[in-house]
C-alpha cells in the first residue's frame, strides 16, 4: 500500500512540473527549436557609434550600460571633436543646427568642439609630442576600453564639420601615424591599446568631403601606408559610404583603385538606413551585394563592415518617439538575428549613447531599443541551434544553448513592416551646403522588395525538442519588450521532460526572450 501511494505521490508531481500539451492556435506561427542540432556559434554585432562617455554637456556616463549589453565594438564618428584631427564647428552651420536646434545647446558644442580636435595647429610640427592634444581623445578611449569594447577608430571629421580636404594630405598622414604610435606604441607618454581598426572618413560621396574622388584616392593610399607602417598588422580601410547599393566612384572605383595601385584594403565599409522601406533585411541584401563586389576582384579575404545602421537616419523631434520604441526596438531585433547569416564580419548600430537618436535617456535609463540589444546580449558566444518556422520579413528567430548545455535561449523579434516609409527630408537650408556633385535624384536605392505577404505573425506555437538535460525538470521564464514592457518578466514555471510546447500571443511589435534553465527553481 505504501509503494502504491508513493508511486501516486511521484505521478502527482511530475504532473505538476510537466509542460502543459499547450493547444497549438490557429493564427499563431509554429516554431521549432531542436536543442540538438548544433550550427556554428551566435555571432556579435553589438557594435555602436557614441561612446559611453559624454560627448556634450548634459549627457551621462554609459560605462556601466554598455557593458549590461555586452557592446563588442565603438565606432568614434560624430564625438564631436576628440578623436579628430583638424574639424571645426561654426554656430550657424546648417547641418549641425539641424542636429542641434537649441542655440545655447549647439554653442556649448562647438566651444568644446574646437577645442578638443588633436592637431589644432596646421602648421605645427608632426613629429613633436607637443604638437598634439590627445587629452580630450584619451578620455574617450579610455571610457571605450572601461566598457569592455573595442575601439574601431574612425579617421575624418563629424557631422557638421567642415568638408573641404585638408591642404596637406601628407601632413595628415603623418599625424594619423603619430595617433597610432600614441594609442599603440605609447608615444607621447601615450598608451598601448591595441586599436586595430583604423576606418577612413565617413561617406565621402555624400555630406563629408567635398574634393574629388581622384584627390580621395591619393588621401586614402598616403594614409594607409602611413598606418602600415607603425604596424602592418594594423587593419586600414573605408570608406564608409552612405549609398551603398549605389554604383559610384566611392564603391567600385575606390576598391579598384585600392586593387590597381595594391593599396591596402582590409575592410570596406558601408552604411544602410531602412527609412525608405523599413525592412530589416536591407543590410542582408546589400551585404551579399557588397561581398560579390569584393569577391569578384579577388579580394576575398578583405572584411565587410557595416559601421553605421538603424530603422531611419532621421534624428528630428517628430521620428524621436520611433527611434526610442517598440517599433525600432522590434526592427533591431529582427535585424540582428538576420545579420547571422549575412557576410557581414561587424556591424555598429548608430548610436550608442545618450546623443541623438541614442540607446539611452539623459539620466542613463534604458529606451526600448537598449533592452533589445541586452536581449541579444545574453546570447552571444553560444553554441546556436536550429531553428525552423521563422521567416525574413520580421518573424526572426534565434536560439542557443550554454556551454555547459544547463541553458537554453530562444529570442523571438515579431517586427512587421508598416504600410508606409518614413524617407528622411533634407531641410533646403542643408541642402545648399552639400557638394555640388550630390544629386540625390541620380542615386540608386536598394528596391524594396515586393508580394510580402504576413501570416501567422499574431504569436507563437513553439516547439523545443531534444533538451541536453533529458527527462529532469527545468524552469521556463519569458522576457517581454512590447508597448507596455520593457524586457521584464513576464512569466514563470517549472517543466520536465526532454521537451516543452509554448504558445503565447505575441502581435507585432515585441520582442520576447525565454530562457530554459536545468533544475527547478522557486518562482521569484
Amino acid at each position: 500500500m505504501k509503494r502504491r501511494w508513493g508511486a501516486f505521490l511521484g505521478i502527482l508531481t511530475f504532473c505538476a512540473i510537466a509542460p502543459a500539451q499547450e493547444t497549438v492556435t490557429s493564427g499563431f506561427r509554429t516554431l521549432h527549436v531542436d536543442a540538438g542540432q548544433v550550427r556554428g556559434e551566435i555571432r556579435s554585432f553589438q557594435g555602436l557609434n557614441g561612446p559611453p562617455s559624454p560627448i556634450m554637456a548634459g549627457l551621462p556616463t554609459l560605462v556601466k550600460q554598455y557593458r549590461q549589453l555586452h557592446v563588442a565594438q565603438v565606432r568614434t564618428h560624430d564625438v564631436m571633436g576628440p578623436t579628430e584631427i583638424d574639424s571645426h564647428f561654426e554656430l550657424r552651420n546648417p547641418k549641425l543646427a539641424w542636429l542641434i536646434p537649441h542655440q545655447s545647446e549647439r554653442a556649448g558644442v562647438v566651444k568644446a568642439g574646437n577645442a578638443s580636435i588633436i592637431f589644432p595647429q596646421g602648421s605645427a610640427d608632426p613629429e613633436k609630442p607637443e604638437s598634439y592634444n590627445f587629452g580630450p581623445t584619451d578620455k574617450v578611449i579610455a571610457a571605450i576600453r572601461a566598457s569592455g569594447a573595442e575601439v574601431y577608430y574612425r579617421i575624418g571629421r563629424s557631422w557638421g564639420a567642415q568638408i573641404d580636404p585638408p591642404p596637406d594630405f601628407d601632413q595628415y598622414a603623418n599625424v594619423v601615424k603619430h595617433i597610432a604610435m600614441h594609442y599603440n606604441q605609447g608615444w607621447a607618454n601615450g598608451y598601448h591599446d591595441n586599436i586595430r581598426y583604423w576606418e577612413f572618413w565617413n561617406e565621402p560621396e555624400a555630406l563629408f568631403w567635398g574634393g574629388t574622388p581622384e584627390q580621395f584616392y591619393s588621401f586614402y593610399e598616403k594614409t594607409a601606408r602611413a598606418l602600415k607602417s607603425v604596424d602592418p598588422a594594423l587593419k586600414v580601410g573605408g570608406d564608409a559610404i552612405a549609398f551603398s547599393y549605389d554604383p559610384s566612384p566611392y564603391r567600385e572605383g575606390f576598391i579598384d583603385y585600392c586593387v590597381a595601385h595594391r593599396v591596402p584594403l582590409d575592410f570596406y565599409s558601408w552604411h544602410t538606413y531602412a527609412d525608405r522601406s523599413a525592412d530589416p533585411y536591407d543590410a542582408v541584401r546589400i551585404a551579399r551585394n557588397i561581398r560579390g563586389i569584393l569577391d569578384a576582384r579577388g579580394l576575398s579575404k578583405t572584411e565587410s563592415i557595416l559601421s553605421e545602421w538603424n530603422l531611419t537616419p532621421d534624428f528630428t523631434a517628430g521620428e524621436r518617439d520611433r527611434l526610442r520604441g517598440v517599433e525600432n526596438a522590434a526592427f533591431i531585433g529582427a535585424a540582428l538575428t538576420y545579420f547571422q547569416d549575412a557576410p557581414i564580419d561587424h556591424a555598429d548600430f548608430y548610436r550608442g549613447d545618450g546623443a541623438w537618436m541614442g540607446l539611452f535617456a539623459r539620466d542613463g535609463s534604458y529606451f526600448k531599443t537598449a533592452y533589445t540589444f541586452k536581449a541579444m546580449g545574453e546570447m552571444l558566444g553560444r553554441p546556436r541551434l536550429a531553428v525552423e518556422g521563422a521567416d525574413t520579413i520580421g518573424l526572426a528567430v534565434l536560439a542557443g544553448r550554454s556551454p555547459a548545455e544547463d541553458e537554453v535561449q530562444i529570442l523571438i523579434s515579431n517586427y512587421q513592416i508598416p504600410p508606409h516609409a518614413h524617407p528622411m527630408q533634407v531641410p533646403p537650408e542643408v541642402m545648399k551646403t552639400l557638394p555640388p556633385s550630390l544629386d540625390f535624384s541620380k542615386i540608386k536605392v536598394l528596391p524594396r522588395r515586393t508580394g510580402i505577404v504576413y501570416r501567422d505573425n499574431a504569436g507563437y506555437n513553439l516547439i523545443v525538442d531534444n533538451l541536453p538535460w533529458g527527462k529532469k525538470g527545468f524552469s521556463v521564464r519569458r522576457y517581454r519588450i512590447d508597448q507596455t514592457r520593457n524586457l521584464q518578466l513576464v512569466e514563470e514555471k517549472s517543466a520536465a521532460g526532454g521537451s516543452l510546447r509554448l504558445s503565447n500571443a505575441m502581435a507585432p511589435d515585441a520582442v520576447e526572450l525565454i530562457v530554459l534553465r536545468e533544475g527547478v527553481t522557486k518562482k521569484r
